[in-house]
């Protein structure tokens, strides 16, 4: 019995990564006897069937650490939140939405601001972008994404020996910067599905790609993500810039919003915490209950 990850999912076939091979696998057998269907990120177990071409049957899916549900993902370790300065100009609100989103399940974000060239350090939105590195987030400027700089290396570095996962707002340069880090990205899927002889296959929204003793995912549509399975307590209790504070307020489930002595909106008050951040996560938790009532 052989353990590996899975790289993407097509049809009924699984291809898993391991020991630096790809192996198409069946898991019909899981599907009939656990009813469970494995997504792209599952650690597997798998026996080998045939060495020669590299096919298997998935016996065990393991436990999953964490999961995105809009792409179906698994097991992340980070999450490289990509977004422009400029052109589009920064959106604060997108940005943090998809920051406590990420924190919530436990996947550790990393902010990958673009297209610096195009401002100077002095503008305000260089500025709040700064304000996060202050706040112990890992964060990466890039001058511009269509061109390797200085700073690309740092996110080479990033991405080593991680499962990422890379998300952003439409304009940012999510395509460009994969493309940097990746050139031809977007070909690979059908050469592995040729030497694989499994014909044409539309190209998947969920794949794992090998880069740098790494995995990355190629993960068009995640702008579009769902606050699937989300309560509002437990989004507050995964913001990190909010945890080291949260234990001060007066009451244990504390929304900080509108509560008695609480002790994060003292923080905001005493400029500890970002207005422009919690600002953002009121409107954040505005949606979210929303969301909930509307079922």
């Amino acid at each position: 019995m052989q353990s590996g990850i899975v790289l993407k999912i097509l049809s009924e076939f699984v291809y898993v990564f391991f020991n630096n091979d790809i192996y198409v696998c069946n898991s019909k057998g899981i599907l009939r006897h656990n009813k469970k269907t494995p997504i792209t990120g599952d650690y597997v177990d798998f026996e080998i069937i045939d060495e020669v071409l590299q096919q298997g049957l998935i016996k065990n899916i393991k436990k999953r650490r964490n999961e995105l549900y809009r792409p179906k993902i698994a097991n992340i370790d980070q999450a490289i939140i990509v977004t422009s300065l400029r052109e589009p100009n920064l959106n604060t609100f997108t940005l943090n939405k998809y920051l406590f989103f990420i924190e919530s399940l436990n996947i550790e974000p990393v902010l990958l601001f673009t297209k610096t060239d195009l401002l100077n350090k002095k503008d305000l939105d260089y500025i709040k972008a700064v304000e996060y590195s202050k706040l112990k987030y890992k964060t990466i400027f890039i001058s511009n994404v269509n061109k390797v700089d200085e700073n690309f290396n740092k996110l080479e570095e990033v991405v080593e020996k991680k499962v990422s996962v890379f998300t952003g707002q439409t304009g940012a340069g999510k395509s460009t910067t994969l493309n940097n880090l990746i050139p031809n990205l977007f070909e690979k899927t059908q050469e592995i599905s040729k030497s694989l002889n499994r014909g044409k296959h539309t190209t998947t929204k969920n794949e794992l790609f090998q880069y740098n003793n790494g995995l990355i995912a190629d993960t068009p549509g995640f702008s579009s993500f769902e606050f699937k399975n989300i309560d509002v307590l437990e989004l507050v209790s995964g913001i990190r810039i909010f945890s080291q504070y949260s234990n001060k307020c007066k009451f244990n489930n504390c929304v900080h919003i509108n509560t008695p002595n609480c002790e994060v909106f003292r923080q905001v008050e005493d400029s500890k915490i970002p207005k422009f951040i919690y600002d953002d996560y009121v409107k954040v938790i505005n949606e979210l209950r929303a969301s909930i009532k509307k079922g």
